[in-house]
């Protein structure tokens, strides 16, 4: 079955090419070639699809809509053909105009289905991506497409309505097709980017015929192989797989985050140009509206975003404390004035990896949750406190502190826990500035000297006093 809807496809578009651009064979031959082949590749295109929809699986339902509309484009080209074609006074609006729109709803509820099937659950930004990348798109087709056609349709109320509807058609359906790009992060896979591909061409070469009516672009009959290009393209998802499945992560990399912005902007400025040589339409007007809406709309959730994922960078996850790149952070916020009083407390836990070792890792990040939180409830009309990782924990204080070590010895008492078969103590060291050391980093190393020497022994009063003066040495 799909050998023979493949030499139909294949065979058939070939033989159109060759006839409507090369020139092969002579007038006599144009009924047989640009009615019955044609309307035959058309037929086998949503046979194709239909096949692919018969497969099942999630897909299923988009590909009977994509099916169906291919198959309401063929009914109205074989009622064209039947009825119609040869006239000397065609009736417009026709039963073959019902096939042809129909194609479009049907083909954007496939798309829709599809994406529907692929997508899960995608982050909010690439769905706004996605409104935004279409939205633009719709605007500019209005523009340049719809209010082109409209400014010529004439004729009784059916006729106009009839005339609109296929511009319409074609720029929501390109501009769905690169809002559904934008979702993949201009990604889409083999299969997605044939499809896409197959109701590009169609509507580019519908908007060409609609262009043609109206001395736009050349006559004569080169568009009707570009109408079945798009055929075969969506025929040909009879031998296609299932469409990759679009990652919900909404993380960009390189070009492609510069993507949207960049469709938006520089529709934008042509929109601006074309306001300002003539008059848009009620229509361009509200896309453009719009689009800025949802311009404004990401940017709010890029916003949101940015700062959720600052805040979790920022934060100590186990101990709700803040982070070593936080510490980095405020540090780094003070610059080099060495006159700013600033208290460095390291502190380091005694115990913990028995802790650890005894009761296992879980209940370790347990317990290191309730000490950081024991540990900024203590100082938090102090200072802040920090996690730099595993069993080592920081307080910034600024300003003057007058007790400074009876300030470190409560820090020291929030980080100890005592029970059964195990004793939790914390060593600290302590350095300010600009007593002590000429800037933070200064007064960390220091602070991170007396730590450790503390550790090792609470005894040695005389060698940390040594310790400290050649710290304080290489500090300044």
């Amino acid at each position: 079955m799909r050998k023979a809807i493949g030499a139909v496809l294949f065979g058939g578009v070939a033989v159109v090419i060759l006839y409507d651009w090369v020139g092969v064979g002579g007038p006599n031959l144009d009924v047989a070639i640009n009615s019955v082949v044609y309307d035959a590749v058309v037929v086998c295109a949503g046979v194709g699809c239909l096949i692919r929809a018969l497969r099942g699986g999630p897909e299923r339902g988009a590909w009977f809509a994509i099916s169906a509309s291919i198959l309401a484009w063929a009914a109205g080209e074989i009622w064209w053909t039947t009825y119609i074609e040869g006239s000397a006074s065609p009736p417009y609006p026709s039963p073959a105009d019902i096939g042809y729109i129909a194609f479009y709803p049907l083909a954007i509820l496939g798309l829709y289905l599809l994406v529907r099937a692929r997508a899960g659950q995608l982050d909010r930004r690439l769905w706004m991506d996605g409104a935004i990348a279409a939205l633009g798109t719709a605007a500019l087709g209005a523009a340049l497409i719809f209010e082109f056609v409209a400014d010529r349709a004439s004729g009784t109320t059916a006729e106009v309505v009839t005339t609109l509807a296929y511009p319409f058609g074609d720029v929501v359906l390109i501009s769905l097709i690169v809002g559904v790009i934008a979702l993949t992060r201009w990604r889409p896979g083999r299969t997605l980017t044939l499809l896409l591909t197959g109701l590009a061409v169609m509507a580019v070469a519908d908007v060409a015929f609609t262009l043609q009516t109206y001395d736009a672009v050349p006559g004569g009959s080169w568009i009707e192989p570009i109408y079945l290009l798009s055929a075969v393209l969506l025929g040909a998802e009879a031998w296609q797989p299932e469409a990759a499945r679009i990652d919900p992560d909404a993380r960009f990399d390189g070009w492609r985050e510069m993507v949207v912005p960049g469709i938006v902007a520089g529709t934008m400025i042509i929109l601006g140009i074309l306001q300002y040589l003539h008059s848009s339409s009620a229509l361009t007007t509200v896309l453009w509206s719009m689009t800025m809406l949802a311009v404004l709309g990401r940017l709010a959730l890029s916003l949101r975003e940015n700062t959720r994922l600052l805040e979790m960078v920022r934060t100590d996850h186990l101990t709700g404390l803040g982070s070593q790149a936080r510490l980095q952070m405020d540090l780094e916020s003070r610059g080099d004035d060495s006159t700013l009083p600033l208290t460095v407390i390291l502190l380091d836990l005694n115990g913990f990896k028995h802790y650890n070792d005894t009761f296992g890792h879980p209940a370790g990040d347990k317990m290191l949750g309730l000490l950081g939180s024991r540990l900024q409830a203590q100082m938090a009309a102090e200072g802040f406190g920090y996690r730099l990782g595993g069993d080592e924990f920081v307080v910034l204080i600024k300003g003057k502190l007058g007790d400074r070590d009876a300030v470190a010895a409560r820090a020291a008492e929030a980080l100890s826990s005592h029970g059964s078969g195990f004793d939790l103590s914390a060593a600290w060291g302590i350095a300010s500035v600009p007593e002590e050391a000429n800037s933070a980093a200064a007064a960390m190393q220091l602070a991170d000297v007396r730590m450790y020497a503390q550790k090792e022994s609470r005894r040695l009063a005389g060698p940390l006093d040594a310790i400290d003066r050649e710290a304080l040495e290489q500090s300044h």
